[in-house]
């Protein structure tokens, strides 16, 4: 069972840093969490790192880092690792520099390709696409539905974020990545790569940037046992949840190393 350590000691004395999400730990749709930004300063002033690892390529890791600063946390964009940073190595490696894409996604995450140096097609060229990549965004319609599932079909490599089923926002529950993913698939006939959580790239690469030695004692936190918890496990690190994620993911069970109700569980 998880272990609790809020009547022993803070949770952090038990960690050299941490990973930790953003959608559904720091905030909510860009709106901060409460006890996010006192926790996180805590965590600074006792030396414990952190690093910021997304699935959501929505918009860069340097606005996503202004908008932590503009919540009170002291966060620069070096802190901030996304799926869409290790979508596009593994793009790369895949069809090489300066292929034609096909991408789903919005307008943020599509500079994000193009500074990449990659030629982004409109739905009508999809024939020319090498690759077709995919993350969530509120405009999905039909006819990009139509065009990632004939390129995919015709051989481009498919890629997304994540499979996340949904994501939090304030209102509740919004259709995240995955459900999008989930219909490109269906359409093609094809099995899309994962780039995100709970593949083991975005965790090597939260851990590269945290920069601890190897044998530091590292946690990631966040609000899905599937792609949050069960990722990091599997990349050889603790995961602790979040509670507020009703979902539950199929498959094996996962158990996390340790549960809270918020972030100021570390420090308190």
């Amino acid at each position: 069972m998880p272990q609790l350590y809020s009547w022993l000691m803070p949770l952090s004395d038990s960690y050299d840093g941490f990973l930790i999400d953003l959608d559904g730990v720091v905030w909510l749709g860009h709106d901060p969490i409460e006890g996010s930004a006192e926790a996180l300063t805590a965590l600074a002033r006792v030396g414990k790192p952190v690093v910021f690892v997304t699935n959501s390529p929505r918009i860069t890791p340097a606005e996503q880092a202004r908008i932590l600063q503009e919540h009170g946390i002291d966060a620069c964009e070096d802190q901030v690792v996304t799926a869409g940073q290790t979508l596009i190595e593994i793009t790369r490696n895949e069809v090489g520099d300066g292929a034609r894409i096909y991408a789903i996604g919005t307008s943020g995450f599509k500079e994000q390709l193009k500074t990449a140096g990659f030629e982004l097609l409109s739905p009508e060229r999809w024939q020319e696409a090498a690759a077709v990549l995919v993350t969530g965004h509120p405009r999905f319609d039909y006819e990009e539905l139509k065009a990632a599932s004939m390129a995919a079909r015709a051989g481009a490599f498919l890629a997304t974020i994540g499979r996340d089923p949904t994501m939090p926002m304030p209102d509740g529950l919004w259709p995240g990545t995955g459900s999008i993913v989930a219909a490109v698939e269906t359409a093609s006939g094809r099995e899309a790569v994962v780039a995100g959580k709970p593949e083991r790239p975005i965790f090597e690469l939260g851990l590269a940037v945290l920069g601890l030695p190897a044998d530091s004692r590292v946690a990631m936190v966040g609000d899905r046992l599937d792609t949050d918890v069960g990722g990091a496990q599997r990349a050889g690190i603790d995961g602790i949840l979040m509670a507020g994620n009703d979902s539950v993911p199929p498959g094996p069970k996962i158990t996390p190393d340790h549960e809270i109700s918020n972030l100021l569980d570390l420090v308190t």
